[in-house]
């Protein structure tokens, strides 16, 4: 099995170094966005295997950009997001996400959590 690609898409720049750092040290091949313009971009010229998401992000949200995603495309995706009322969560698994998860997180939770989404995927 090739490695996998991973997209992280976080605009405070603390959150994704620490995701970054945590994905190679697991061995994966990891891409950062810091908007959904930069995330499109990175999707049109690679072969990404799942993405990380913050719902708060500059221009339009995570949710928006989830259901832009799931118009076209069937990458796996997990919610990584502040926003922990019940609302946000059950929208945004409505909305197609594959996971949703709380910061503060646990990095070890979080790598488990994508190694079996990316076993099934």
């Amino acid at each position: 099995m090739s490695t996998a690609n991973i997209l992280i898409v976080e605009d405070e720049l603390v959150t994704r170094n620490t995701l970054k750092s945590v994905f190679k040290a697991e061995g994966y091949n990891v891409f950062e966005a810091n908007d959904g313009n930069e995330m499109h971009q990175i999707i049109k010229e690679n072969n990404i295997n799942l993405i990380i998401m913050d719902i708060n992000l500059p221009g339009k949200n995570g949710l928006l950009l989830a259901r832009e995603l799931r118009k076209n495309k069937n990458i796996a995706l997990i919610f990584l997001t502040g926003r922990d009322n019940e609302v946000d969560k059950i929208l945004g698994l409505e909305i197609g996400a594959d996971d949703y998860i709380t910061k503060p997180f646990n990095p070890r939770e979080l790598t488990i959590r994508i190694r079996n989404l990316l076993t099934r995927t």
